[in-house]
């Protein structure tokens, strides 16, 4: 059992992504370090970023609008493994990975058969990558 800090709603709500900190997680990503992520956060990141999980897909839609697909892309693979590496990360159906799997639709870009299977091989969260159905 792990205890982990809680943030309220409202101040979910008014919580800004930091697009730096996601270009970080994207070249964690595309560099094939997703398993030793852990060791590559900083423990304030960590215990900072892990309310990230839990913020509406609209945040998440409007703070990635500048990210090409790729990108998404590598930030979806990036959330996947971080629920499941990292305490306190856990989402289920507020995952990240929702609210960028749905931007990548509204793009017109569906996942690729390959990503679908990375995810369900890569998390236990039956709710990624579409949300509940």
């Amino acid at each position: 059992m792990s205890v982990n800090d809680w943030t309220p709603d409202t101040q979910l709500a008014q919580q800004q992504i930091d697009s730096q900190w996601l270009k970080k997680c994207i070249a964690m990503s595309q560099a094939n370090a997703l398993e030793t992520m852990a060791e590559q956060i900083d423990a304030a990141d960590l215990r900072e970023k892990a309310a990230y999980m839990r913020l509406p897909p609209e945040q998440w839609q409007a703070a990635t609008t500048h990210f090409n697909n790729d990108e998404l892309i590598a930030l979806i693979r990036f959330f996947t493994r971080a629920e499941m590496l990292l305490s306190g990360w856990e989402a289920g159906n507020s995952s990240p990975v929702i609210a960028l799997n749905k931007a990548l639709r509204q793009r017109g870009e569906k996942l690729s058969k390959e990503t679908l299977l990375w995810i369900r091989a890569n998390s236990d969260n039956r709710y990624i990558p579409n949300g509940a159905l």
